[in-house]
């Protein structure tokens, strides 16, 4: 039975890739090489030291694990996608205590990689009240 249903998420892994996949360049230091993921996100929230409440929404990549370039994914790693026709950035990165990928599958097949913008001018802040306050970043 578990063979059968590891051959299905192998299937499925597959049908993603086909069907949702978007080309990307995954980038390692001075390394770069191309995967097909499909796209997806996670929502976190964690408190810090000093009692504010953190949320971010973080891009994710899914991805089988055969087709990553260099094995598990490392916090500071790249994943580069075009967006209408722009080179978009996003580090490999988690927030505090979480780890930066996890398996999607029970087989190791299909890696859930976190990732968040990285080549934006501005950052978003939602105070507890909901309103939304755009920061510029210092150059």
């Amino acid at each position: 039975m578990a063979d059968m249903l590891r051959n299905g998420a192998a299937w499925l892994a597959g049908q993603l890739k086909s069907s949702a996949g978007t080309l990307c360049a995954y980038k390692r230091g001075n390394n770069t090489a191309q995967f097909t993921a499909s796209i997806s996100r996670s929502p976190f929230e964690a408190q810090g030291a000093g009692g504010v409440v953190e949320s971010w929404e973080s891009r994710d990549y899914l991805a089988t694990a055969a087709e990553l370039p260099y094995g598990e994914p490392r916090r500071g790693d790249m994943i580069v996608e075009e967006l209408d026709g722009v080179a978009t950035f996003y580090e490999v990165t988690a927030p505090r205590g979480v780890p930066v990928f996890h398996w999607a599958d029970a087989w190791q097949t299909v890696i859930r990689i976190h990732t968040k913008q990285v080549d934006r001018d501005i950052t978003f802040i939602v105070t507890e009240q909901g309103d939304e306050i755009v920061v510029p970043l210092a150059t």
